[in-house]
């Protein structure tokens, strides 16, 4: 017979295995549960999916290298802790308060191209295509490699104000809104930059999902300019997930079953209130 204990471990097993597991160009996230906050006790979700929509995952420390939030108007951070099996993997009070940023960044994990055509599709899909040719160009197999990946996310939410602005986290890949999403707007546009080991990435892909109240999804792609800037359209009462990836090949021996590819993803989550535009 099984008890709520015996449940909680089968469910913390079922999450670990998905939470090694990457399909071809899924997305990572936090969503949080609400964007503006009253009080001090914030919920988050850790997602892992496609088109905005996906499975959670579990607070699970030894998936992770950081995890923490930070202020956007004073210089104060604080880590976030939890206990295995932790869904939302958020569940926490702060002492912070205003625009707050909660950024997370995974250990690598690694997907095994059992198939060429595999590695093709998510290489194409995220603006790589050239590294098709530098595969063969390097004498890769055409089955049976591995890549590895790591996770960057951030998600910018308020709490008790709104005052203060994005910022550098110290991610490797992160993005930088320009703009506070949660401060009256003067333009239906947002700006930011992306950035890759602490500089601007410029020409590279990003995907800009967004959706109303978990309907009306929206998919728009666009590239960084040569500063790494990206600039998009808003709309009121939208939540948005900024997407994007970094794919290189890796020095490394297939024959000893090391990864020959890595990729890095960037991500950010907000919401555009109602009335903000």
């Amino acid at each position: 017979m099984f008890t709520k204990i015996h449940l909680k471990i089968l469910y913390i097993f079922l999450l670990l295995i998905a939470y090694s597991i990457r399909a071809n160009a899924h997305e990572f996230w936090i969503e949080p549960t609400q964007y503006q906050l009253n009080d001090d006790l914030i919920n988050a979700h850790l997602r892992v999916g496609q088109e905005f929509q996906g499975m959670v995952l579990m607070y699970n420390p030894q998936d992770f290298k950081t995890f923490k939030i930070v202020s956007g108007s004073k210089n104060k951070k604080e880590k976030i802790k939890g206990i295995l099996g932790d869904v939302p993997a958020i569940n926490i009070t702060t002492n912070l308060d205003n625009l707050l940023i909660i950024y997370h960044e995974t250990k690598d994990k690694y997907v095994d191209y059992k198939k060429f055509q595999k590695f093709e599709d998510f290489v194409n899909e995220k603006g790589y295509q050239q590294l098709i040719n530098t595969h063969f160009e390097k004498g890769f197999p055409e089955s049976n490699f591995i890549e590895s990946y790591r996770r960057y996310a951030k998600s910018l939410i308020t709490l008790n104000g709104s005052e203060g602005k994005d910022k550098k986290t110290g991610l490797l890949f992160e993005f930088v809104l320009d703009q506070n999403p949660y401060k009256e707007l003067n333009s239906k546009q947002m700006s930011g930059t992306l950035y890759y080991k602490k500089k601007p990435l410029k020409k590279n892909l990003v995907t800009i999902f967004s959706k109303y109240k978990n309907t009306k999804l929206s998919i728009v792609n666009t590239i960084t300019d040569d500063k790494g800037k990206l600039t998009f359209d808003i709309e009121p009462g939208r939540e948005y997930l900024l997407d994007s990836v970094v794919i290189y090949p890796l020095k490394a021996d297939p024959e000893k079953n090391e990864p020959i590819w890595h990729s890095d993803w960037a991500s950010t989550t907000f919401l555009i209130p109602e009335n903000n535009l």
